[in-house]
């Protein structure tokens, strides 16, 4: 035991937690009050150790690592998630939690809270990070919510693709102000942060990838930042389809920057604003990814489910398999209207 500057005795002891070896310290105006300290936290831990770690304090835990690198927009739906889950298990030890209990607890949430799709979706994918965590961590073995779905036929929001004629303009106009820009959601399906955030050093022309591992937010003072995608799936590499290769002129930095940087939202709002006010174009540089996805339906057998999920970067199968029904749904829909006009 050592007594440090400010006057206080500092006791340190080592010990091992989940095959760690972990440092603790302990303070106290005197030598007897560290002893009382370590004895105290010495039974508290055996305690513990019996009953086994409470799901909230895992799921603390990995919100602590977690929130730093999700943007502002994203926490408040991620930590309402958070919060129904922890309140639900509490101290249960995470151990025993299993995929029945895991799945009821949705199905209450959903009900209870009146869920669309998306909320579920975002309930069961926070469930899921916790347990993936707890995994990583030695907590537990197996991830109970691994296999697990959302209930099904929640209500959804409509998914809308871009038009034909949006399309057809978006390919004519790629020399407009901010054309290349629409030009690339139509051709590499990513999203609109993960486009402001690409650099071209993942730009590679001689192996025809993009490498997507890294999207753009705004911080709690509003600055534009990038930063890792939120989930394992949203690293991936997109293919430098030809059509897209013919037009693109290798730089350097950011493919689309900003003033000084990042591209803030005010600045690509008027910059998408002058774009659609030149060209006509309608649509929003989502419906493009959805358009991209699109194609992607349409190329058959070439392109299956997975490896669209996959160059979608969708963290959820079901997520690609909503899109496809709408795609589905909406090409019937045009068949149909089409067709009430034949005279026969």
């Amino acid at each position: 035991m050592v007594k440090r500057k400010d006057g206080r005795w500092q006791e340190q002891i080592s010990y091992t937690e989940r095959g760690r070896v972990k440092q603790k310290y302990f303070y106290g105006s005197t030598k007897t009050e560290v002893l009382r300290k370590i004895a105290e936290w010495k039974r508290d831990e055996e305690t513990r150790r019996e009953k086994g770690t409470a799901f909230s304090d895992v799921a603390d835990e990995w919100w602590e690592q977690a929130e730093e690198d999700i943007s502002p927009n994203t926490a408040r739906p991620y930590k309402a998630a958070l919060n129904r889950v922890r309140e639900h298990f509490g101290q249960q030890a995470i151990e025993s939690i299993t995929p029945a209990e895991v799945a009821q607890f949705v199905r209450k949430a959903v009900k209870q809270n009146n869920m669309a799709d998306k909320t579920a979706r975002t309930q069961l994918m926070i469930c899921n990070l916790i347990f993936r965590y707890a995994v990583q961590a030695g907590y537990v073995s197996v991830n109970p919510v691994r296999d697990l779905e959302v209930p099904r036929n929640l209500k959804k929001s409509k998914r809308d693709i871009a038009t034909d004629e949006d399309i057809k303009r978006v390919k004519e106009n790629y020399d407009a102000p901010f054309g290349a820009f629409a030009y690339w959601c139509l051709y590499t399906g990513l999203r609109r942060n993960e486009l402001l955030a690409l650099t071209w050093e993942n730009v590679d022309m001689e192996k025809r990838l993009i490498h997507v591992n890294k999207s753009c937010y705004r911080d709690a003072d509003g600055k534009v930042k990038a930063k890792s995608p939120k989930t394992e799936s949203g690293v991936r590499d997109v293919p430098v389809l030809d059509k897209l290769a013919e037009k693109i002129v290798p730089g350097t930095g950011l493919v689309f920057p900003g003033e000084s940087g990042y591209m803030t939202n005010g600045m690509f709002e008027r910059h998408w604003k002058h774009y659609t006010d030149a060209s006509g174009v309608t649509c929003t540089p989502h419906q493009l990814r959805h358009a991209y996805a699109t194609m992607l339906y349409e190329a058959g057998d070439k392109v299956s489910m997975e490896d669209a999920q996959y160059l979608l970067g969708h963290a959820q199968l079901q997520t690609t398999k909503d899109i496809y029904t709408h795609i589905r749904e909406s090409k019937v829909e045009k068949i149909k209207n089409s067709m009430l006009s034949i005279d026969i």
